[in-house]
């Protein structure tokens, strides 16, 4: 059987906040043992072994981004062009300027 270990202690092993660790918890993401009073406020305790199935899971062997694309051969040629926002003003601009 694992050690039971409280909330301050699990954010400290996964570094990161009680306040974080709180949100795993609820949202079903980290397993947690109900150590507290049946009908009262839960006393929230998590096994060692929960923590290390839960660091596995989250755990990136290699970035995706570039595992996916790395093997592409595309042209990087595009179609785009550059527009002039400023033409179609330039011949009203240009005829007030010789008004006066």
């Amino acid at each position: 059987m694992s050690k039971l270990l409280t909330p301050a202690q699990a954010a400290e092993l996964l570094a990161v906040t009680p306040k974080h660790l709180l949100e795993l918890t609820n949202e079903g993401a980290l397993r947690w043992v109900n150590i507290g009073l049946e009908g009262k406020r839960p006393t929230r305790r998590y096994k060692q072994d929960d923590l290390a199935v839960f660091i596995e899971n989250r755990s990136q062997k290699a970035c995706r981004y570039i595992e996916s694309t790395a093997n592409q051969n595309i042209p990087s040629t595009s179609s785009f062009t550059v527009v002039d926002f400023q033409a179609p003003r330039a011949p009203a601009t240009s005829a007030r300027r010789n008004a006066f």
